[in-house]
């Protein structure tokens, strides 16, 4: 057996491998055992760059965790849905995305919120679309 190196794996920048452990418990019944899941990222950083690598992996699921319940616990309920055609799922997903860059939230406002108030009233809505303005 051959040892795996990044080069013929492929991955000629990958210098270190960092595995996170998350443990859990679920808030609706906190008397289950708890949970855990290890999740592995390959970086480009060294070893020796521990600390800034664990910040990248942290950074990357605060994004997640943020935009998630606005995707998943408004109207969208978008882990419910399951697309027969890829590009549905892709194009919503883009369509999605857009939205949650225009609309102009605010903290503690949930996005079912913005769904009601542009649904009574569409010009607001058409408004907010076509007076965007592209982020360079």
């Amino acid at each position: 057996m051959v040892a795996i190196t990044p080069v013929n794996a492929g991955l000629p920048g990958a210098r270190c491998a960092i595995t996170i452990q998350r443990d859990w418990s679920e808030k609706k019944d906190p008397l289950q055992p708890q949970k855990s899941h290890t999740r592995c990222f390959l970086s480009s950083l060294s070893e020796k760059e521990k600390t800034r690598a664990t910040h990248a992996v942290r950074q990357h699921w605060s994004v997640e965790n943020r935009n998630h319940h606005k995707r998943d616990a408004s109207a969208w309920q978008e882990d419910r849905h399951r697309h027969r055609k890829p590009n549905a799922a892709l194009n919503l997903a883009l369509t999605r995305n857009v939205l949650l860059a225009l609309i102009p939230f605010e903290q503690g406002q949930p996005l079912g919120h913005f769904f009601e108030a542009y649904h009574h009233h569409p010009r607001h809505a058409l408004r907010l679309i076509l007076q965007a303005s592209p982020v360079l």
